[in-house]
């Protein structure tokens, strides 16, 4: 078998063992007629905790029957006519015998003679990938979970990396991970790294091929412009090697992993976010593909990251701007991006060919992107549903439907039971009751009065609704049980084009595209408006404007038509990002086919710069008409720059409107400052109505001076002073309504030796002149970050510190709990009022792996709080040792001690009130201003930190969060002293030992039962005997006292524990290590509680019992196996045991 036929066998078996255990469902449940006491159940084993068996309604006892796990085979004990099994199957039958011979072919009286019919391998892990020509690196593992308190769990990761020779002149690189993570990188810095792809490239000189996750972007052309992150297969070919005449291919088909989406989003004052972003249906809650956004503020694209301009938190797609850019009601925002859409499965396909030559470039360009309407993925259509779309055409407002469901019941989502009441049938009413809750149902907000059905309560679910009853036939809710079904949609276009040089400076360069836009492929009706032509053609020449062989100046001359048919409907926005306010069209609904020219000249000089000067035209059907003279153009001669940007527009539409803008920048650069001016202003000026000016009719003026380093300064400094001025039309003349002034600098020290300082901080003061016309807040706006860091003493003392204010918003946040395989969770559930309900206080962290059965998840609201926020972040690190270990005396004595603080504060607060909201350390939990706090205090001072035979260390640690949820607050902290030793009495024993005194506190008001303040204390001494490095035994003891707050209750607790571990290491081959512990509590508190859950560890009063047992084996060279046994049993419980096992391969 060849190389690469291996490698595509390779991949295509982890495919299919990962769809087979995706797909298949392990559980049975059969009823059958007995016909004689041996029945054969099934052809695989079945898993020994899973298996029943009744007769009619009465279970069977075990004694009266016997079961061959392995082999599937039932015998019965007792006479039944017809009896029922509910198991589980493992994928594999254990007892059928697997060989290459049938042993019982052999027979032969002489010994020995049978190690003929012994087969061995040669086997090695490189001749799978094609050996030693490719490195390889990675592993692929393979683990299941199992107990009596938990099912049976299986978890599998593969991290796999190729590069290397697999042919002749073809060469491969590959990246294959996945770990189960079903999130996505944070997007606080500039680059991100994929949790989970899969990249195999396949490539040389002439060919590229791509199969897994890749990026397509922007073909050769105009109107076809996109960056999609696709997943599937992508085919780079050039036809020949030529260089005169170059033929390129690329073609792909894949999934497409998101849809495009535009957002033009007008700033709020002194708000520096988030800012929320939705889907094209409007969906409030989406998912934003990584690293597909492009942000712009008044035009220009931003940089994301943390020191750079804006940050994104891709899971709630939520923007947030940084110090570097001030938010007001003046800025305009507009975010492309890409948002995960899992209605349908989604096809994408693309292909394009280039021809390239001195004469003329050629080009044809095909995309399309569609929607698989009978592979629906979160949307459940049922045959009525899609006769309904099918009915509608392209009215996607119809597309709205009763959303209450059948499902039966489930004890892991929120459900309904439907009763008649008050007259009134068909009234749903939440149910926990296996029988009778079988309705699912989504609630959509419709407006007070307009809905039977009004928002009740969280649980630990969701969201629950309840009717209330009409008052004289009029509907008292704002809630009703439906929802929109979301069309199967499809996009084309087809595009060509031709660029040919009719002379050394002279090209003409003409395009045609043709569109397809279906919003509803289950429809055919409405389809006159889904296809779309358009064209552009240009001519531009260059003239020399002097006879030198480069010469100085030259002249570049264009003109332009663009013609577009009004169906016409692009992949993505190919236009500047503000082509709708040049022409003054944006969110005007201007129908009709569109027709752009332009003639234009660009005078460049090659030392000093060019101007632009430019003539354009721009018509939408009858409905608008504009004619615009615009220029632009840099200039940099002697220290001077010059920038500007201007235009006039003359257009009518509705209304007859006049704008003039311009922009405009000027500087002088005196060898270490540089001074600076721009300005920005705009009138706007709408006529024609029944009034003298139209009320949309604004003007501003916007101005700055500026001081900055000049280009001989390697170290970066800016301060600036600003002010606007706003007018608005009374319908009479411009007025003015407000006056803003805006202070602020950046001061950037890079070259300084051993330290760096970043400052970056402004004020701004909006005053509002006239109310009537300007519906806006006068605002007081700082920002402000400071990033400072110092090292001395050959690194001995480090200092970082972090500092940054500001304003924004806190969203009100959501949470619920989601059942997961047992021992892949964090949270596990106790049914405290046992009522059967998952309400929110009976949720806590799992201290044992099989409670571990649940995660929670935030989900986001539609409330948001006016914050003013501060972080503060900032670490020390003293160590003598580096500059004084050889000293001797006071020093010497000095080196022995070291120092780590490490201080991280994030506080919001939605009062105002001077210094103190500058102060991060104002974090009083119960404070009802502060509406979030995540703080992290922590002090270790160190002794003897490096030293082989005494040690010790003291640490304090201050913990606090609060979080803003939708139903109130949710708050904890952490307080505690910790002092800790270790010494090695011998070479054989050593002493280790830990004592901590502190304060837990729990506080929330979104429900009962989880309020608490304790006080603790407890010492952990350990005797270590180490007689070798293989062999290691401990013997520990562990006392802890804890008492509640006479506020809450006044429980208390006693904790006395003993115990031993051990680990046994094999060099080379592996290790063994187990542990035992018996825990004896006394406690007076209820113990069904959360008070009680955290007091008693998650075990019992009275006398407890946990061990663990592991074994970890080195199988060969490339893979490994590891054993892992938990056990605990507390007094009057039945004793629980749970395990695991993995097996890991290495490449």
């Amino acid at each position: 078998m060849s190389v690469g036929k291996r490698i595509i066998l390779f991949f295509c078996c982890l495919f299919l063992v990962h769809v087979s255990q995706a797909q298949t469902s392990s559980l049975r449940v059969k009823t059958i007629a007995v016909s004689n006491d041996t029945l054969q159940l099934d052809t695989l084993s079945i898993y020994p905790n899973s298996f029943q068996l009744f007769a009619g309604q009465q279970a069977i006892p075990f004694e009266n029957y016997t079961l061959n796990h392995a082999s599937g085979e039932l015998i019965l004990h007792q006479h039944v006519d017809t009896i029922r099994v509910s198991y589980r199957v493992l994928p594999m039958n254990l007892s059928q015998v697997y060989g290459s011979r049938d042993t019982n072919s052999i027979y032969t009286k002489e010994k020995g003679d049978r190690d003929k019919f012994l087969q061995t391998t040669t086997y090695d892990v490189n001749d799978v990938f094609g050996g030693s020509s490719i490195s390889k690196s990675g592993s692929i593992s393979r683990g299941v979970t199992f107990g009596n308190n938990q099912d049976l769990g299986v978890n599998s990761t593969l991290n796999l990396e190729l590069s290397g020779d697999i042919a002749p002149n073809l060469k491969i690189l590959a990246s294959v991970s996945d770990d189960n993570l079903p999130i996505q990188p944070d997007g606080n810095t500039n680059k991100l790294q994929e949790f989970d792809q899969v990249f195999i490239q396949i490539y040389n000189e002439r060919l590229k091929i791509i199969a897994g996750d890749f990026w397509l972007t922007k073909p050769k052309g105009y109107f076809l412009t996109y960056k999609k992150r696709a997943q599937g297969l992508t085919v780079d070919y050039q036809w020949t090697t030529d260089t005169a005449h170059v033929w390129k291919t690329q073609v792909s088909g894949a999934l497409s992993k998101g849809k495009f989406a535009r957002q033009i989003i007008q700033g709020v004052e002194g708000n520096q976010g988030p800012y929320r972003l939705k889907g094209n249906e409007n969906e409030p809650f989406i998912i934003i593909l990584s690293v597909t956004e492009r942000v712009y503020i008044d035009g220009k694209l931003l940089e994301r990251g943390q020191e750079f301009d804006y940050v994104i938190n891709y899971n709630s797609a939520e923007v947030v701007f940084t110090s570097r850019n001030l938010i007001t009601k003046d800025s305009r925002i507009v975010i492309e991006f890409q948002y995960s859409d899992q209605n349908y499965a989604r096809s994408l396909m693309q292909m394009s060919t280039t021809y390239s030559s001195k004469k003329m470039d050629f080009w044809i360009n095909a995309y399309s992107e569609q929607d698989a309407k009978n592979q629906t993925i979160q949307q459940d259509l049922s045959f009525a549903q899609k006769q309904r779309l099918a009915a509608i055409g392209d009215t996607l407002s119809l597309a709205q439907v009763n959303s209450i469901d059948s499902i039966g019941y489930f004890d892991n989502q929120v459900l309904y039971k439907m009763i008649d009441s008050l007259g009134y049938d068909s009234v749903l009413v939440y149910s926990v009751h296996p029988d009778s809750a079988v309705y699912k149902a989504t609630f959509t907000f419709v407006g007070a009065g307009k809905g039977d059905y009004v928002f009740s309560n969280f649980n630990a679910l969701g969201k629950v609704y309840k009717w209330v009853e009409p008052v004289g036939g009029i509907s008292q809710g704002d809630y009703i049980p439906s929802r929109v079904l979301i069309t199967p949609k499809q996009k084309q276009l087809f595009s060509s084009g031709i660029a040919y040089r009719l002379r050394k400076n002279l090209v003409v360069e003409t395009e045609m595209a043709y569109t397809t836009n279906d919003v509803n492929t289950f429809s055919p009706y409405n389809s006159s408006d889904d296809h779309g032509y358009s064209n552009r053609t240009k001519l531009v020449g260059t003239i020399p404007l002097s006879k030198d062989s480069i010469p100085q100046w030259e002249l570049e001359t264009k003109v332009q038509f663009e013609a577009l048919d009004k169906n016409f409907v692009p992949i993505e926005q190919y236009r500047s990002v503000e082509f709708d306010r040049d022409w003054n069209t944006r969110n005007k609904g201007y129908v009709g086919n569109q027709l752009a020219s332009s003639v234009g000249a660009n005078f460049k000089n090659k030392n000093y710069g060019n101007l632009v000067l430019e003539g354009q035209h721009f018509l939408i059907g009858s409905d608008y008409q504009g004619i615009r003279s615009a220029s632009n153009g840099t200039w940099k001669q002697k220290g001077f720059f010059a920038r500007w940007d201007g235009s006039y527009l003359s257009s009518e539409a509705t209304q007859k409107n006049e704008y003039i803008r311009h922009r405009a920048e000027l500087s002088q650069d005196l060898k270490w400052l540089k001074v600076g001016f721009i300005d920005d202003h705009e009138l706007n000026r709408f006529t024609g109505g029944t009034v003298a000016l139209e009320t949309n009719s604004y003007q501003f003026y916007d101005y700055q001076f500026y001081l900055a380093n000049g280009d001989s300064i390697k170290n970066n400094f800016r301060i600036f002073y600003r002010e606007r001025y706003d007018q608005r039309s009374d319908s009479l003349n411009l007025t003015p309504v407000a006056k803003a002034r805006t202070a602020g600098g950046e001061i950037k020290l890079t070259e300084m030796r051993n330290q760096s300082l970043n400052v970056v901080t402004s004020y701004r003061e909006l005053k509002v002149l006239n109310s009537a016309l300007l519906n806006q807040t006068p605002e007081n706006s700082l920002l402000g970050r400071i990033d400072y860091e110092l090292r001395l003493f050959k690194n001995a003392f480090t200092w970082n510190n972090f500092y940054e204010v500001g304003s924004g918003l806190e969203l009100k946040r959501e949470f619920q709990y989601i059942k997961v395989n047992d021992g892949q969770g964090v949270y596990t559930w106790i049914d405290y009022n046992a009522d059967g309900i998952k309400d929110l206080n009976e949720f806590e962290i799992a201290q044992f792996i099989d409670q571990a059965s649940y995660i929670r998840v935030f989900t986001p609201s539609n409330e948001y709080i006016k914050t003013y926020s501060n972080e503060f972040n900032q670490s020390i690190y003293w160590r003598p040792e580096r500059i004084w270990a050889s000293k001797k005396g006071v020093k010497k004595f000095l080196s022995r001690f070291s120092d780590q603080a490490r201080v991280r504060i994030n506080r919001k607060t939605n009062l105002f009130n001077g210094v103190n909201s500058f102060n991060p350390f104002s974090t009083a939990i119960r404070d009802t201003n502060l509406i979030s706090t995540n703080s992290n205090l922590r002090n270790t001072l160190f002794f003897n930190r490096t030293s082989s035979v005494f040690g010790a260390e003291y640490s304090f640690q201050d913990l606090s969060a609060k979080t803003l949820l939708a139903t109130g607050f949710d708050s904890k902290s952490n307080r505690y002293h910790e002092l800790s030793f270790r010494w090695n009495i011998k070479r054989v024993f050593s002493i280790e030992a830990k004592g901590q005194i502190g304060t837990k506190d729990s506080e929330a008001d979104y429900t009962s039962g989880r309020n608490y303040s304790l006080s603790y204390f407890f010492v952990q001494p350990s005797l270590i005997y180490q007689p070798t490095t293989t062999f290691r035994i401990t013997l520990d003891g562990r006392y802890s006292e804890k008492q509640n707050s006479i506020q809450y209750g006044g429980e208390s607790a006693f904790l006395s524990e003993i115990g031993s571990t051990f680990k046994y290491n094999q060099a080379e081959k592996g290790s063994l290590q187990g542990g035992l512990k018996m825990v004896n509590i006394k406690y007076d508190g209820n113990q069904n509680s959360a008070l009680g859950f955290e007091m008693l560890e998650a075990l019992k009063p009275g006398v407890n019992y946990t061990w663990t047992l592991g074994y970890q084996r080195s199988v060969s060279k490339n893979l490994q196996i590891s054993i892992q046994y938990n056990g605990r049993k507390s007094v009057a419980t039945r004793m629980i045991h749970s395990g695991g096992m993995e097996v890991r391969a290495f490449f």
